[in-house]
């Protein structure tokens, strides 16, 4: 319950700050203030027209087998369900060792609502991956943790939410990580 608060707060802060970055790959935004950051508006009321109707009743299907060795050493998939929708949780084969990951399907739930409640947040970026809106922000520094949304339509959204394990915390920064996985659900969804 923590943790989906924790999303729909992130995703408020996301709608005050926005950036516009386009391409393939996702990097760092660059850093303002006090850890904000920020760039160019993306929103411009559209969305990318993905339907995630398939991941509703089955989340754990959003990533290939292939995608889910990408996480590293992770236990077998849970679903779950809540404040977001359906969820599915792949947790780390050792806590100190392994980061978490929670994949959260919403659907006919404003992306714009979404962002809203997080707009506040320390860290927050609004930005494009692959053509598609994608937000992240975390309630602290991201050093241990960070969510990524990305708007499949107005109403329907993923998010990936990871927990950065603290072996992990150099090679995986938890924002890049959260928007990597982004980028392979958004592959996903444009088939």
């Amino acid at each position: 319950m923590t943790a989906l608060l924790t999303a729909v707060l992130a995703l408020g802060v996301l709608a005050g700050c926005t950036s516009t970055q386009t391409g393939g790959n996702p990097t760092s935004a660059s850093t303002t203030g006090a850890g904000q950051t920020s760039s160019q508006p993306t929103s411009d009321g559209s969305d990318a027209g993905l339907s995630i109707a398939k991941y509703v009743s089955s989340p754990c299907s959003i990533l290939t087998a292939s995608q889910v060795s990408s996480l590293g050493s992770v236990r077998e998939p849970a679903p779950g369900s809540g404040t977001l929708g359906p969820n599915c949780v792949w947790m780390g084969q050792d806590v100190i060792k392994n980061s978490k990951y929670t994949v959260h399907v919403t659907e006919n739930k404003s992306f714009e609502d979404l962002v809203a409640n997080v707009k506040a947040n320390p860290v927050f970026t609004d930005k494009t991956i692959d053509g598609v809106r994608v937000i992240s922000t975390s309630q602290t520094d991201a050093s241990t943790g960070c969510l990524t949304s990305l708007q499949a339509s107005k109403t329907d959204s993923i998010t990936v939410q990871v927990s950065t394990a603290a072996e992990e915390r150099a090679s995986k920064p938890a924002c890049q990580e959260s928007e990597r996985v982004a980028q392979l659900i958004i592959t996903n969804l444009k088939g």
